[in-house]
């Protein structure tokens, strides 16, 4: 059966590719899936855009607050998300490095980090 291994082998393959290839031509502006944002700071929130329950988290090591994903902007290739009533969230439409702007009872806070995106499939697989 070389035959039928060489078969399952490239078709494999062309599957694992075509996924790949999905994920990595994911747009914030498709609004679907969920994108991960890790920040540059150990103490800074977690970051996770979920567009299937349109939610913007940002998360610390107690706890989750959880915004509705607001109006996406689109300029030169850059993706604007505004959520809260003073919050902005702003990366390359594909995901990469992002800069966070809240205004809080007179404080401007920024957070930055690094975006990438995760297909619908993982929101809902327990093992990822």
């Amino acid at each position: 059966c070389p035959d039928m291994l060489r078969v399952f082998v490239i078709a494999a393959t062309v599957a694992f590719s075509a996924q790949t290839a999905l994920a990595a031509d994911a747009r914030l502006n498709d609004g679907a899936g969920r994108w991960v944002c890790q920040p540059d700071k150990a103490d800074w929130p977690q970051v996770l855009i979920d567009f299937t329950e349109d939610a913007y988290r940002r998360c610390d090591q107690n706890t989750c607050v959880t915004y509705s994903i607001g109006t996406v902007h689109l300029d030169d290739m850059t993706a604007r998300i505004e959520f809260a009533p003073h919050a902005t969230f702003k990366t390359a439409n594909s995901g990469g490095s992002y800069q966070e702007t809240i205004k809080i009872a007179g404080a401007t806070l920024q957070t930055s980090g690094v975006c990438a995106y995760r297909g619908l499939e993982d929101i809902y697989d327990p093992k990822s």
